[in-house]
């Protein structure tokens, strides 16, 4: 492999000197010399990446063996620290392309600790065929990237309603700095790369467009990274497609289908699958548009058999030209509605994530009723959201509200996603499950959630009530000028809360089993056209009641000193439960060193503590450096 990429290395480069320069001295030749415009079908992209980091703790979790100071280079979420994206045309219309990504992750001179070139997503073989009936596209080989529809096939997205303080690899370079914070305070969308919203399948795929009656199909055939056996070798197949009639510019239907199934007996044929069927409906009028799926479901294994259940997701938004948009959005995903590749999270069958050693804790972790933000449907949940973003002059606002239930009963315990902290964290135990000084922490990729457990329980460990959820989101967006340069504010608050009965409102109070408040600003400033910098605060308070775990601290604390000092009885409680408080302060430099060449600069602060758990405490900072180099 190091020397097939060597050759291939010499074999850019040699073209690419030769595409830009003549060489003066010719080589001896007794023939005559000729010349013409070099041609080639086959090209060359990518990136170079360098990333370095440094976490220093003055407070750590009693297991982590005592370090306290970590010095590395190199991306811990596999990410390529290099990539070359070949891709080429034949003579026969047929096209292909490969993918090498050398990922220099470094963390001392053992060679365990190293990883050589490897090909990062295979080889990728396509070809379009243009008939009279349609144009018909193939693609097969390595991994690529997929997306059908919110219920069969589609990576998880939201209203991008986030902090943009870090920033993620596959984030494209913009032509200046200070571009990145401006596309975000205009649309709210931060480019994320091919994979923000679709799955990665390796397979065969087929795509027809342009078919006779308008209409269009497409479908993938192969496996998913989330779908995977107990044993690493057993059989596992995803296979979905969809079937679109444009009936005019402002009415599309479609009917999916998609069929998963996994062995989980190498000596026997058991197996545990699932299939399901939608319907999907996108209708525009003059200031509304109507988008709608509806579903069937069947979950099996050898164990559980669920039968059918339905799903339903459907969003009303009106025009941007009106002077308040709205965005309802009501779904309903019954908890035999199972997909590990959908755009919800599963919250009902927990066996349908196999902890596959080095595989299964990587890629999608079951979560136990989590409290998620607005616009993360989760199954065995009902609800219905609204949201609205309006302009006051330089001043952008947007936000939401949104109630959800629980169809039926479910395991006796709670998730919570940090917004504060959440990659700080993961970073420190990358891919694991279960960890920390009360095995309450999970991490995701560049994420952190938490248990709970709930002690209201059935003698069959469910939980003995059904939980209802609340979400409140607020974001405000500003922009102005200091001495000629932009800068940039942006404000997020997150409230999120369960509880045992339906509210219209989040609760902050004993009467939430959990309630999570959080607070994120951002501030970035053009220093000039080749630089920009970026500051962020945020702070996070968590509170559980008597229904959650307990502490070991022997005395309770109050849930607000501040109030507490000022006497103000009514605003803070004393609580033996969790009283979890995060908090983060960082800066930041974006420097443009070249055309396609960036310098990222983070530095942050950060604290993680309880005064009721007592060994949950966390304290340090931390560094990064990446130079991005586009090719």
């Amino acid at each position: 492999m190091r020397g097939s990429f060597l050759i291939v290395f010499f074999i850019w480069a040699g073209s690419s000197f030769s595409q830009d320069t003549i060489i003066n001295q010719k080589p001896f030749s007794s023939n005559i010399l000729s010349f013409k415009n070099p041609t080639t079908s086959i090209s060359f992209s990518g990136y170079y990446r360098f990333l370095g980091f440094v976490r220093n703790q003055q407070e750590t979790f009693p297991n982590n063996s005592g370090k306290t100071v970590v010095i590395s280079s190199g991306d811990p979420y596999r990410e390529p620290m290099f990539l070359l994206k070949l891709n080429g045309k034949t003579r026969d219309n047929i096209m292909f392309g490969a993918d090498l990504m050398l990922n220099s992750l470094y963390k001392g001179p053992s060679a365990e600790f190293t990883q050589a070139l490897t090909l990062n997503l295979g080889l990728n073989l396509s070809t379009s065929i243009a008939t009279n009936h349609g144009i018909f596209n193939f693609k097969a080989g390595g991994v690529s990237w997929y997306r059908q529809s919110r219920l069969t096939i589609w990576g998880n997205r939201s209203f991008n309603r986030i902090s943009i303080f870090e920033r993620r690899p596959q984030t494209p370079l913009n032509k200046i700095p200070i571009n990145r914070y401006s596309r975000y305070y205009k649309s709210g969308l931060v480019d994320q790369g091919i994979r923000y919203g679709s799955r990665a399948f390796q397979g065969i795929f087929l795509k027809g467009s342009k078919l006779p009656f308008n209409f269009s199909v497409k479908g993938v055939i192969g496996k998913s990274n989330f779908n995977r056996s107990i044993l690493e070798n057993s059989d596992n197949f995803t296979g979905s497609f969809q079937i679109k009639n444009t009936l005019s510019d402002k009415f599309k239907i479609a009917y999916n289908y998609l069929s998963s199934w996994a062995a989980i007996d190498s000596l026997s044929d058991q197996r545990r699958s699932y299939s399901i069927h939608t319907f999907e409906l996108d209708k525009k009028w003059n200031k509304i548009q109507v988008q709608m799926e509806l579903g069937i479901g069947n979950y099996r294994s050898p164990t559980r058999k669920l039968g059918y259940g339905e799903a339903i997701l459907l969003n009303i938004k009106t025009a941007k030209l009106t002077k308040i948009p709205l965005n309802f959005q009501l779904y309903r995903i019954s908890p035999q509605f199972v997909n590990v590749t959908g755009n919800f999270l599963n919250t009902s069958v927990l066996d349908v994530f196999p902890n596959v050693e080095g595989i299964g804790v990587t890629v999608k972790t079951p979560y136990q009723s989590p409290m998620v933000g607005l616009g993360f449907p989760v199954n065995n949940r009902q609800g219905i959201s609204i949201n609205t973003d309006f302009n006051l002059g330089k001043l952008k606002l947007n936000g939401g509200i949104g109630v959800f239930a629980e169809i039926d009963t479910s395991y006796a315990a709670l998730s919570y996603i940090h917004n504060v902290n959440s990659q700080t964290l993961s970073r420190i135990y990358v891919f694991a499950q279960n960890w920390g000084p009360y095995n309450a922490l999970n991490s995701t990729y560049r994420g952190l959630f938490e248990n709970v457990n709930i002690s209201d329980t059935t003698s069959s460990g469910l939980a003995n009530f059904k939980k209802f959820f609340n979400t409140m989101e607020f974001q405000a967006k500003y922009n102005n000028k200091i001495l000629g340069k932009n800068y940039y504010i942006f404000s997020l608050t997150r409230l999120n809360t369960c509880q045992k009965n339906l509210k219209v409102l989040p609760q902050i109070g004993k009467q939430a089993l959990i309630s999570q408040l959080s607070e994120e600003i951002d501030f970035s400033i053009e220093l000039s056209k080749k630089s920009a910098l970026v500051l962020s605060y945020g702070i996070e308070k968590i509170l559980g009641n008597a229904s959650t775990d307990i502490g070991d601290s022997p005395e309770a604390t109050t849930t607000n000193t501040f109030f507490e000092l000022l006497g103000l009885e009514n605003l803070y409680r004393y609580t033996n439960y969790r009283n979890q408080k995060n908090t983060l302060l960082g800066f930041g430099l974006d420097y443009k060193i070249g055309q396609n060449a960036m310098l990222f600069y983070r530095y942050n602060q950060y604290r993680y503590f309880d005064p009721n758990f007592i060994e949950n405490h966390l304290k340090g900072w931390e560094m990064t450096l990446e130079l991005k180099i586009n090719f």
